[in-house]
């Protein structure tokens, strides 16, 4: 991964965590669900595609199945 990717997928990883501290501060995620989504954010660079894919859709209960991958 080239030094400006990697940046980039760290920029949004803070984004997504800002993001979710928020929901969590406003009650509309649970605890359980933001240690989840930052379990995921910190192992993102080991799964697979297929599993990137399920547990994506696990955490988004299922939204994420809506989109187009291809």
């Amino acid at each position: 991964m080239g030094k400006p990717l990697f940046e980039d997928l760290e920029r949004v990883k803070l984004n997504i965590l800002k993001t979710c501290e928020k929901l969590l501060q406003e009650n509309r995620l649970e605890k359980d669900e933001f240690q989840g989504i930052v379990e995921f954010l910190d192992g993102i660079n080991e799964y697979s595609d297929q599993e990137f894919k399920a547990e994506l859709s696990r955490l988004s209960k299922g939204l994420s199945d809506f989109l187009d991958w291809e």
